[in-house]
């Protein structure tokens, strides 16, 4: 990982596996409105990526995941409501750009998990924590409206009287109350949730493509909002599952007792 101390999201590439690291150590890696926009830029062009199989999100560091965003820069960006709404669309975009990557993104969570954090950890399909991390989101703390978009994947992940909890009182969390009320996936002892993660991504992306891509798609379109649900797609999907090569070469690999190979065609 770089040591350079300008904050940055850092992107590695090998064998289908992407491994985003979010750098501000000198902060509990807040981020910062240019970490924001290089978010959005890497999720766009991981978006449109043939060969990618699992994504994994991480802060530098052992201390912190993502503190919430860069409160140093509140008073320049974020001073008025037109501000404060630029700021937003930022962050939203940056959001939806992780979630519109079609293949499974798994935040590893080491430490602190706050406010922006925690709509990060959000917007990713899996989250597996240390037993040392905290989450929470204070914007009751600082007079900040939480955008409705991001409380409805808090209900959808952790259920409307927990999301309540965590909102009204701005409280931080731990990874016991995490793992109870589904917000984690796993808890693992620090030590050893880098390497607990690096296997749940090998076997991630030794899954057939198509298959994972269609659970991903019907996962999304589930928890949509009624009025934004398109069911085109995941039933597309499925029948592209089912007109594979994958598939069949699958079929052909069980029936002589071979462990199949991918190619996500």
């Amino acid at each position: 990982m770089s040591e350079t101390k300008t904050p940055h999201v850092e992107l590695q590439l090998e064998h289908g596996i992407a491994r985003l690291t979010l750098c501000n150590p000198e902060h509990r890696n807040a981020i910062t409105r240019r970490m924001w926009e290089e978010l959005t830029q890497i999720t766009s062009d991981l978006a449109i990526r043939r060969d990618l199989r699992v994504v994994m999100i991480r802060g530098v560091g052992p201390d912190a995941f993502a503190s919430g965003a860069d409160i140093s820069e509140f008073g320049e960006n974020r001073r008025s409501s037109e501000q404060a709404a630029d700021h937003t669309a930022a962050i939203q975009e940056a959001i939806d750009g992780i979630e519109a990557i079609p293949v499974p993104v798994v935040a590893l969570i080491h430490g602190f998990c706050i406010g922006a954090g925690t709509a990060i950890a959000l917007a990713c399909d899996l989250r597996y924590l240390d037993n040392n991390a905290r989450f929470g989101i204070p914007a009751a703390r600082l007079g900040i409206g939480y955008s409705p978009l991001w409380i409805k994947r808090l209900v959808d992940v952790v259920g409307r009287a927990t999301a309540g909890e965590i909102l009204m009182t701005g409280q931080f969390l731990s990874a016991d109350k995490a793992l109870r009320c589904g917000f984690a996936n796993e808890v693992v002892p620090a030590a050893d949730l880098d390497e607990f993660v690096e296997k749940q991504l090998a076997v991630i992306a030794a899954n057939a493509p198509l298959s994972v891509a269609a659970a991903k798609v019907s996962l999304r379109e589930i928890a949509a909002f009624d009025r934004d649900r398109d069911w085109q797609a995941p039933f597309a999907a499925v029948q592209a599952c089912a007109e594979s090569s994958d598939y069949q070469s699958a079929l052909t690999a069980f029936a002589n007792k071979q462990t199949p190979v991918f190619y996500g065609e």
